[in-house]
This record gives C-alpha cells, sequence and structure tokens, in this order.
C-alpha cells in the first residue's frame, strides 16, 4: 500500500495540514468581514496562502501518481492547470505578498 511509505505519509500529512490552514484563513477573513471589518490583509493573506497550498498539494499529487499524473488520462494534471491559473488571477503572488507586507507595515497601498 502507497500509504505504507513514511515518506509519503509525512507529505499527506503536510498536504492536510495546508488545506486546513488555508480554510482557516479563509474563515478568519470572511468572519471579520461579517463583523464590519477591513480585510485587505487578512483576505489577501488567505488567497495567497490557498492558492500556494493548492498548488504545492496538487503538485505533490502529481509526484504521487507518478508518471501517469501528468497524462490526460487522469484529471489531477487538470486540478495542477486550475491551482497554476487561480494562483496568477485576482492578485497575483507577487501582489499579494505586497498587500500583506503593506498591512503588516502599516504603510498605505500603492
Amino acid at each position: 500500500v502507497l500509504a505504507d511509505f513514511q515518506l509519503t505519509q509525512a507529505k499527506l500529512a503536510e498536504m492536510a495540514t495546508g488545506i486546513d490552514s488555508s480554510a482557516l484563513l479563509t474563515y478568519r477573513a470572511a468572519w471579520q468581514r461579517d463583523q464590519g471589518g477591513k480585510v485587505t490583509k487578512e483576505a489577501a493573506m488567505a488567497k495567497l496562502f490557498a492558492c500556494n497550498t493548492y498548488r504545492d498539494t496538487t503538485a505533490m499529487a502529481q509526484q504521487l501518481f507518478g508518471g501517469v499524473g501528468f497524462t490526460l488520462d487522469y484529471d489531477i494534471q487538470l486540478f495542477f492547470r486550475r491551482a497554476k491559473a487561480l494562483q496568477l488571477s485576482w492578485n497575483d503572488t507577487a501582489r499579494l505578498e505586497e498587500l500583506v507586507a503593506q498591512a503588516v507595515l502599516d504603510t498605505p497601498a500603492a
């Protein structure tokens, strides 16, 4: 069984932790918005972390699938391409990092 390998277990645990963390950041941003607060930093952090996690998780899943993970026969290649497209849309990684840094440093947005 594939999950009997220690490295595979560690990668699966890392992916699950990233997914749960992404959800928590997203819920926090949604809660803060619901409370009427400003969510520039929280929304940027949630999207940045979720998109990176999505990309990293699908990339690792492709590796776990082996060579067939890159073929059109399996949907994992579709999810990987979607992850990368989402990462580049609605503010890319560099812009999201800039928004978070500006919020942390308390400087006006450019």
